[in-house]
């Protein structure tokens, strides 16, 4: 089984996709046989452009939604909610190809993923789910 890292943030627009990626490149640069994942929303191909990743696009990212809210917002609106069992399985796939895995989160730590009648999900879970480690992005400001 492979090593995995989650990156998370105090918020939106902090660093968190910069940060991930250089993460993974650096790792990459060392000879590390590391890859990405993220759960669900943004475009997941900066990460694999600037570390040079070369991963297979649909193993990138479970869910991505056109609209640039949270994801749980998203998927109502889409009507594509993220699925517990998704996440895990599409985790594994890339963990079968990568000696270390970065996953990345969305927005900040306590972001819903899901929040309907069937299911109530945040970042946190996904954190449990995979059983990772975390880092969290900050800026310099006053609180954090």
């Amino acid at each position: 089984m492979s090593k995995g890292l989650f990156i998370t943030a105090t918020g939106t627009d902090i660093g968190k996709t910069y940060v991930t990626a250089l993460l993974v490149k650096k790792l990459r640069e060392a000879s590390f046989n590391a890859g990405y994942y993220k759960a669900a929303l943004s475009d997941a191909g900066f990460v694999n452009r600037i570390a040079n990743i070369h991963q297979d696009e649909q193993t990138l990212l479970s869910y991505l939604y056109k609209n640039a809210v949270s994801p749980h917002l998203a998927a109502k609106i889409e009507g594509n909610p993220v699925e517990k069992d998704t996440v895990i399985s599409d985790y594994a796939t890339v963990q079968k190809n990568y000696d270390y895995v970065t996953v990345e989160g969305s927005g900040g730590i306590i972001c819903p993923i899901r929040y309907d009648d069937k299911a109530k999900y945040f970042l946190t879970d996904i954190i449990k789910w995979l059983h990772l480690p975390t880092l969290i992005i900050a800026d310099a400001g006053l609180g954090t």
